[in-house]
């Protein structure tokens, strides 16, 4: 064969190998196309508390250590690592997945609450995050909470590398939670076994809402616990008491609970601009809210000239408008929205009804009647406040002639004393008139002392007094002649399951750091040990393992 043969020959050769590496390669990406997919989970995270830490989320150690184990290694026999992905059976051990914000993992754990879309109420497929050790891996746990995630799964695939950078537990989830989402109630987590201020505010602000009945008494015991607890599970933060977060007042749960509110108050204000001769709930709203806060009005359910005079006046006392001729003067639009909603909120925190008789701001009110030709100190100070409400148009001069005479006029009829220059007392600063200059002057010296003093609170300048007792929470013991009446099992909730934890706690075999209404994980594994002791099973695969069922409550009341 001459070499030009021998040339086309390894040429035809070389296409034919270009050929075949070309398909295949179309298909190992096509098989791998067709491997990837894109699917929403529900993600959760939790991690391994060592002794000593700054805090745990359960009051103790033990706690923390029963409720996330102890993080050595995984279900696999890989030793644990940040980001590491506990996923319900149907993922083999070795699946890769993209997490926005984790990175590349894979699969290498199991968990009793990591379950498959359906069960336990679950509406996607759920998947768990190791975030660490210690107060560090602690704080990454609680700053991801639990999310819903469009996660893009690869299947088991060796040649794709694991790359966990957990981008949102450093500085950039810092600022997004600090000063994108800064809160204005509650600035800090709260936890079990706290006291102080900020404790005593929230119980308030729970009680409010409904959820908690107790005392306010500063501490964060028990019965706040609880509180938190059915305010995350209404609000979707976990299914139930044994989930990691539960009864912890974190990021999460901060947000959502000055959101729910927020709306609250914004639901008792009108949702639309009004102005005159407008009319309905919406209007009756704004009269409602003026009222709250000191202004001279009825509740009409009609945007009269009264309900312009004390919007306007609102308006003037909080510098959105001067002059009665100003754009905007006694019409409710959304500036004012905004100011009357924060207005409220000043007035409607819980903190700011701490005020009894004995704080109240001390102010010097108005006792003697005044009329033309009066002059004095008492006149000066009349036409100082006169000038404040924009109805007095020279400088104070301690006389009180007719131009003060026509303030006093306006001002009485904005607050629907009089009429007309002809009906009596009009333009004479007497009884009636005193006793609403005095009551808005009153009011105004009270919200400056509840501002001035959540600001010296916020600045840290009222400290709370370390002498005073905190009560702290009585166990209650359980009465003798409350037996166990009922058949239990996994998932049911009431006081039979509270005091089959205390009579399991009893025995040294309920791993809880706190007794609740649930018959959760940790109720089941108390159960299933005690009927092992009591030979009411042979084995945790026997029918009745974890089942309170007539043989188990026979023993617990021979016990209890």
């Amino acid at each position: 064969m001459n070499t030009k043969n021998i040339n086309y020959h390894l040429l035809h050769v070389r296409y034919i190998f270009l050929i075949v590496l070309g398909l295949l390669s179309y298909f190992a990406l096509y098989e791998m196309a067709e491997a990837t997919y894109q699917k929403t989970f529900t993600i959760s995270a939790y991690y391994s508390p060592i002794p000593n830490q700054e805090r745990y989320v359960t009051k103790s150690y033990e706690g923390d250590l029963s409720l996330n184990g102890s993080g050595v290694n995984s279900a696999d026999g890989t030793p644990v690592y940040p980001g590491m992905i506990a996923a319900p059976s149907a993922y083999a051990f070795g699946t890769k997945m993209d997490i926005p914000g984790i990175g590349v993992v894979a699969v290498h754990d199991r968990g009793g609450a990591i379950v498959h879309a359906g069960e336990r109420g679950q509406s996607y497929d759920r998947l768990d995050i190791w975030m660490g050790y210690g107060d560090k891996g602690l704080s990454r746990a609680l700053n991801w909470g639990k999310r819903n995630v469009n996660v893009t799964v690869y299947g088991v695939d060796p040649k794709i590398k694991e790359n966990v950078y957990l981008e949102g537990f450093t500085e950039a989830e810092k600022f997004i939670r600090t000063i994108v989402t800064k809160q204005k109630i509650f600035k800090t987590d709260l936890w079990y076994n706290q006291s102080g201020d900020e404790v005593g505010k929230l119980q308030k602000y729970l009680k409010n809402l409904g959820y908690y009945k107790g005392t306010i008494d500063n501490y964060y015991g028990n019965e706040v616990y609880k509180a938190v607890i059915a305010f995350q599970i209404d609000q979707d933060i976990v299914n139930n008491e044994e989930e990691f977060g539960a009864g912890y007042l974190g990021p999460q749960t901060r947000a959502k609970l000055e959101a729910v509110i927020e709306k609250k108050r914004k639901d008792k204000l009108p949702k639309k601009n009004l102005g005159r001769d407008d009319s309905g709930d919406e209007v009756k709203k704004l009269q409602e809210a003026l009222i709250k806060l000191g202004y001279n009005l009825e509740i009409t359910g009609v945007y009269d000239q009264k309900t312009i005079d004390a919007v306007f006046d609102f308006q003037k006392d909080n510098n959105i408008v001067n002059e009665e001729d100003s754009l905007g003067a006694g019409y409710f639009g959304t500036q004012t929205f905004a100011v009357l909603s924060d207005r409220l909120a000043s007035l409607e925190d819980p903190t700011s009804q701490d005020l009894d008789n004995s704080q109240q701001a001390k102010f010097t009110a108005f006792n003697n009647t005044l009329s033309l030709g009066d002059k004095g100190d008492d006149v000066m100070r009349l036409q100082q406040e006169l000038k404040k409400f924009n109805l007095l148009r020279i400088e104070p001069t301690g006389y009180y002639g007719q131009i003060t005479q026509n303030a006093v006029f306006k001002f009485q009829q904005r607050k629907g004393i009089v009429t007309s220059m002809e009906d009596s007392g009009a333009g004479t600063f007497g009884p009636q008139t005193i006793n609403h200059l005095n009551g808005i002057l009153g009011y105004r010296a009270n919200n400056k002392q509840r501002i001035a003093m959540r600001t010296a609170k916020f600045n840290g300048k009222i400290l709370v007094d370390k002498n005073i007792e905190i009560a702290k929470p009585k166990t209650q013991p359980v009465p003798v002649e409350e037996l166990f009446r009922e058949d239990l099992k996994f998932g049911v909730r009431g006081k039979q399951v509270a005091m089959l934890q205390t009579s399991l706690s009893k025995l040294g075999l309920f791993s809880g750091s706190l007794t609740t209404d649930y018959f959760g994980n940790k109720t089941l594994d108390a159960v299933i040990n005690f009927q092992l002791e009591q030979g009411i099973i042979t084995s945790k695969n026997d029918p009745e393992a974890g089942y309170v069922g007539k043989k188990t409550r026979a023993k617990l009341n021979k016990l209890t």
